[in-house]
This record gives C-alpha cells, sequence and structure tokens, in this order.
C-alpha cells in the first residue's frame, strides 16, 4: 500500500513535499518523494492537500472516566478527587467497559495510534485489545491506608496483571502498573511496587508533583490533603522534601518509570531526573483547567534529554524522554492532541515570555517521537522510518483557514484539529478512514454512556 499527500512529516528527517509512505504488512517500507506524474494505482491513496505523520503517542489517559466528561467542573484539585471519586461508584461493570470503549473510539478518532493508559477498573485493558491501537495499560493501585498488608496488595495485583495479560495476548498492547501518586499509596507500599515489578520489567506509571496540595503534603505534612488524612485517621510522616525527591527516596525512578505531570518542580530536581531514566508525562491543559500551573516544559526538557535524537530541527525536543498527555476527558474534556499540542506551546511561550520557542515542530515531535521515547517505544514508533511500525496519521488540510499552508507543521498546531483526522492506521491495519471508525461494538456502547450520562446528571 502506498499513501501519498501534499505533505509527508517523518520527524526523524526534513519535510517532504509530495511525498508517499510505503507500508508492507505491518511495517513502513519507504518513506519518500513521490514519482512526478505517476499513473493513479490500485494499492495507492492519495490524500491530496494534506499530511501524512507518524501516529500520535498520547502518553497518559484516562479511558475509563469517558462517561463522566462535564461531571466534575470548576473544583480545585482535592474537591475535584473527591467529586470523581463518589461518581466511580456508581458505575457497574459494563458502565465501565462501554466508557472505555467510546474513549478508545475518540483517541483513534483524533488520530491517537498509541496510549499510556492508567486504569482503575481495568476496563480499559480489553476494550484497547478489541480496538487495535497500541498501549500501555497501566493498573492503577491505591493504598495510602494500612489496613491490607503489603504482601496482600501484591498478591492481588499479580492476579489482576495475569487477567491483563490473557485480555492482551496476540495484541499491541502491553500491561503496566500505576502507584497511583504520593498521597495514595504509602511509603512502604510504593517501595514494594517498584521492586515487586522490577522482577518482570513492568512498566511503571506514577501521578507526581501535579499540585500545591501534593507538595505541602510531602514537604511539610501540611495543606488540604494532609488534613484530609488526618481526618481518615491516616499518619503521615513529612520529609522536608520536594515530591521528585520523595520518589527517588524510595526507588521509584527507574528507566521504566513515567512521571505525569511535574508541575510543582525544584532546581534539585533536575539533578534526579536526567539520570534515573524517568521520563515525563507533559499535560498542559488538565493541569492549567485544574489551576495546579504550568509544568515548566523547556526545563523538563532539558532534564529528561538524552544524547543524540536528529529531528526535523535537530532540538533538544526530540531527543527527550517527554511525551505530551491529554489525561482524562474529565480533566480536559478531549483527546484532542493537536489541541493540546497548540495550548502546550501558547502556555510556555506565555510562562517564558518567548515568541520563539516552542516551535510548532518541536510540539510535533513531542506529541509523536518524544512520547515514544517516554513509554519506551521509540524503536517501533514515533516517527516515519523504514522497519518501524505503520502506525500512520493523515490530517486533512482541505478546511477554510487550514490553506494555503507553506509548512505543515505550523498549519498543525496553529490552525488543525482532532476534526481534520482523515485516517489512522496501527501497524498497517486502518482504524479509521473516510468510512468511519472499524471498531465493533461502538454503537451499543454509545447508547448505554447515552443511558448513564442522563442518570449521572441527576445525581
Amino acid at each position: 500500500m502506498r499513501l501519498r499527500a501534499r505533505w509527508v512529516v517523518p520527524v526523524e528527517g526534513p519535510v517532504i513535499e509530495h511525498g508517499e509512505v510505503v507500508v508492507e504488512d505491518t511495517k513502513i517500507a519507504a518513506v519518500r518523494p513521490a514519482a512526478s506524474g505517476s499513473a493513479p494505482t490500485t494499492d495507492a491513496i492519495d490524500f491530496g492537500d494534506a499530511m501524512i505523520l507518524p501516529g500520535f503517542v498520547n502518553v497518559h489517559a484516562h479511558l475509563d472516566y469517558t462517561a463522566l466528561r462535564g461531571l466534575v467542573e470548576d473544583l480545585p484539585m482535592l474537591p475535584w478527587i473527591l467529586s470523581l471519586m463518589e461518581y466511580k461508584t456508581h458505575l457497574t461493570e459494563d458502565e465501565w467497559a462501554a466508557s472505555a470503549l467510546i474513549g478508545v473510539a475518540e483517541a483513534i478518532s483524533a488520530g491517537i495510534t498509541t496510549i499510556g493508559d492508567c486504569t482503575d477498573s481495568g476496563a480499559s485493558v480489553t476494550a484497547l485489545a478489541r480496538s487495535g491501537v497500541r498501549a500501555i495499560a497501566y493498573q492503577e493501585v491505591f493504598g495510602i491506608a494500612a489496613d491490607e498488608p503489603v504482601e496482600a496488595t501484591l498478591a492481588s495485583l499479580d492476579r489482576t496483571l495475569q487477567r491483563h495479560r490473557s485480555a492482551a495476548q496476540g495484541t499491541w498492547v502491553t500491561p503496566g502498573v500505576s502507584p497511583h501518586a504520593a498521597y495514595t499509596v504509602r511509603p512502604e507500599l510504593m517501595r514494594a511496587l517498584v521492586d515487586h515489578t522490577a522482577q518482570t520489567s513492568t512498566p511503571l506509571c506514577i501521578h507526581a508533583a501535579e499540585s500545591n496540595e501534593e507538595a505541602e503534603l510531602v514537604r511539610s505534612g501540611s495543606g488540604a490533603i494532609a488534613e484530609r488524612l488526618k481526618a481518615r485517621r491516616i499518619r503521615w510522616s513529612a520529609g522536608g522534601t520536594s515530591v521528585i525527591r520523595y520518589l527517588s527516596d524510595l526507588g521509584a525512578l527507574t528507566d521504566r518509570t513515567l512521571l505525569v505531570h511535574c508541575v510543582q518542580v525544584s532546581s534539585s530536581d533536575h539533578a534526579l531526573l536526567g539520570p534515573s531514566g524517568a521520563s515525563i508525562a507533559y499535560c498542559p491543559k488538565s493541569n492549567a483547567k485544574l489551576g495546579n500551573g504550568a509544568a515548566p516544559l523547556t526545563w523538563l526538557m532539558g532534564s529528561v534529554r538524552d544524547p543524540g535524537g536528529a529531528t526535523m530541527d535537530r532540538s533538544a525536543f526530540g531527543a527527550s524522554r517527554l511525551g505530551l498527555g491529554t489525561d482524562s476527558v474529565v480533566s480536559n474534556n478531549t483527546m484532542d492532541m493537536i489541541e493540546d499540542m497548540r495550548f502546550g506551546a501558547l502556555l510556555e511561550r506565555a510562562r517564558r515570555r518567548s515568541a520563539a520557542t516552542p516551535t510548532a515542530a518541536d510540539m510535533v515531535t513531542i506529541a509523536t517521537l518524544g512520547g515514544a521515547r517516554a513509554l519506551g517505544l521509540a524503536r517501533v514508533v514515533g516517527s516515519l522510518v523504514p522497519g518501524k511500525a505503520a502506525d500512520i496519521t493523515v490530517v486533512s488540510l482541505r478546511k477554510p483557514g487550514r490553506w494555503p499552508s507553506c509548512d505543515p507543521c505550523n498549519a498543525l498546531v496553529w490552525s488543525c484539529s482532532a476534526n481534520d483526522v482523515a485516517y489512522t492506521m496501527v501497524g498497517g491495519q486502518v482504524l479509521k478512514d473516510r468510512r468511519g471508525l472499524r471498531i465493533p461494538g461502538i454503537a451499543a456502547a454509545r447508547r448505554k454512556l447515552r443511558r448513564l450520562s442522563a442518570s449521572l446528571a441527576r445525581r
């Protein structure tokens, strides 16, 4: 199969005008200029005024929570969490499954081909496996109170992971583990989870340094979260450190670890992040919407930069273990990676008072190759390179407001949205084209969510 368009954006290598990507089986076979004046063939799809890119890598999502979109609004961090927890108690197993499947459908519609998903219910593992997308599905673990022995928690986790591995067998889905956060997982359990998963090289994901409340708890044992723990009669010993230092002392910063958010970071954290091999999920819209602030994008890039990594502009962005995440649609409301690219670039320019960086090309790199590096998948996905998996997104530039376009990255980041995604392919399999999504069960899941949403809205 040959895919042709006005622009091909390989990310690792220069942009090709009037180019084509050749797909053979599950892999990319060639990325090259299209032959001038060549006759149409049955194995070629010409998208015309469009761009072909690597599929977007959304390094942080909560597909389970799709059904709760729009229900928890305009609340600060802790009340937002408590409200979310209350809504979660009302969903059945079938409703979680429908919610996750609709979330996967939204991701595919938006050109997302790889997802780092955190799941409490476990429903997203089956939804991801059914859909054909590539993913690391992190099973969340909670345990701030010492009401269950660490050994019992680990045994329960092992049983859950075995079910996930069975559900994901023969798919592009890899099960992982998410010790949720410093304020929801007690220190001895956090350390045990890190050590336990090291035996099988299981990927880890930890929400880290997201809010002031979390930073206050870890540093001084004060603030809203500390008061909440005190009311529950849960003991907490403050260490006088940053969240990143706290996790480092517990051995949680490893080359298997994805740290989500990293908004509340200090200068001393810089020296810890790089050597650890840990990666970072940058979630600008979610952080801003919940009033948690703006993660220092450029600074974080320097913290987790690997040597080498030639990209479109040969900047540090392509060599960084930092990817873009939408977070859940409860805290962001959409899984539009293009919108997150735009918002993240504008937020960082405003924070630094810089009109020059990050560039549109920088943000495209973060949303593709950077995300692949962050999830440990850069040898497989993240750029259009022969031998890599054929995970491909096509974005149309035909609508008014998208053209004329003289630079595809600028057009994508500053003018487009997820609604412009015309085609999504994972491992050579078409998951979305002009006929729509190719996922079974969507209509039934949508009906179920419509009834559920009406019921939850009345509460």
